[in-house]
């Protein structure tokens, strides 16, 4: 009798090899063999379940966004409302291998679509869905008073992801990426405090 395969786990397995190369080796060392390899599978499987390369990344840049939400779900939701921004942010912040991984392909992508008009409308679709979250996260924060109310939501949600963003580049170089951790807080806090 002829194994049976879930197509949708086999495609997250090949997906999880690229993000671990990534991680490893940066994003120079990903090709289908190499990906193969590190699955498990033969380079004709990771075509059957890919049929380009960039396909292969565009599934894992989605993993990185599922993989993201279900660490925010696990998060303590006591506290204040700047409090838990400051733990879901964390969360968004590469401290481990896996969280590394997320990170570079994210940066991989977003290199990619300022050639890619393609790649660029996916990464702008992303960046405006999570700006949209936040700025509706901020907007309830600044009604039960944990944040500022001077400037609108939506800029606050600009500039905290900004902030996120430079944070997390600045972790991928850092010896230490943990010793970031109160410069991000310091710099969050100071962006958002009551005015």
């Amino acid at each position: 009798m002829p194994k049976i395969v879930d197509r949708a786990e086999r495609r997250r397995e090949i997906a999880g090899a690229l993000l671990r190369i990534v991680a490893r080796e940066g994003v120079e060392a990903v090709s289908v063999r190499s990906v193969a390899v590190e699955a498990g599978v033969s380079a004709g499987a990771v075509q059957k379940y890919f049929s380009t390369k960039e396909d292969l990344f565009r599934f894992a840049l989605d993993m990185t966004s599922e993989f993201l939400e279900q660490r925010w779900n696990t998060l303590d939701q006591s506290g204040d409302l700047l409090d838990l921004l400051l733990r879901l942010l964390v969360e968004a912040m590469p401290l481990d291998e896996q969280r590394r991984a997320e990170v570079i392909v994210i940066n991989a992508f977003t290199a990619r679509a300022a050639v890619r008009p393609s790649w660029a409308e996916f990464i702008r679709t992303g960046y405006d869905e999570l700006a949209e979250i936040t700025a509706q996260y901020l907007s309830k924060a600044q009604a039960e008073g944990h944040v500022r109310d001077d400037l609108a939501a939506s800029d606050l949600a600009d500039a905290v992801l900004a902030l996120s963003d430079g944070f997390a580049n600045r972790m991928l170089t850092s010896a230490d990426p943990t010793a970031l951790l109160p410069s991000l807080e310091t710099s969050v806090r100071a962006l958002l405090a009551q005015r």
